[in-house]
């Protein structure tokens, strides 16, 4: 009959040898994924909302009242925004737009979050001749926003707007 002292010291001395075995490195699967944005011109209705089926294979609709109150620019008549989708945000820029705004889809929902970023530094100027584009190379990418009145802005990887792309 075995005695409980030596199952004891049995189970010390097996233990750390059975549990290196189940000891593995946890290995994230990864793949090489180099998004190339789409730019496109956007027309805003009336009501405040951007019909995404003119720009095919997009379909649905984005509503974007909040943003024009916060400009301050009235939707009494159709506008035309600038938009960009990069790295699964879109970015909405349009003519007397003080800030490039932010639209962060919530995956499984209708909802969107939206964050400014304002272009002119401590002024309250809009901007003018606004355009987007993606700048730098495949492993250092930032949204380039040109504009008529300054010198070309970055939106940095880090989410963070910048006078250079790092």
């Amino acid at each position: 009959m075995i005695s409980w002292r030596r199952l004891a010291w049995s189970c010390l001395l097996l233990a750390p040898l059975s549990a290196s075995g189940c000891i593995k490195s946890i290995q994230r699967s990864t793949l090489t994924l180099e998004q190339h944005s789409l730019r496109m011109q956007l027309h805003v209705d009336k009501d405040g909302s951007i019909p995404l089926s003119e720009q095919p294979p997009l379909t649905g609709r984005v509503d974007v009242r909040g943003i024009f109150k916060a400009e301050g620019i009235p939707l009494t008549s159709s506008r035309s925004v600038q938009g960009m989708i990069y790295y699964g945000r879109l970015y909405l820029v349009g003519e007397g737009f003080r800030s490039l705004w932010e639209i962060t889809p919530t995956p499984g929902t209708s909802v969107a979050h939206y964050r400014p970023f304002p272009l002119a530094e401590g002024q309250n100027t809009p901007g003018r001749g606004l355009r987007l584009s993606r700048y730098g190379s495949a492993r250092s990418a930032c949204l380039r926003i040109d504009r008529d009145d300054g010198a070309p802005l970055f939106l940095t990887s880090r989410g963070a707007l910048a006078h250079d792309c790092p």
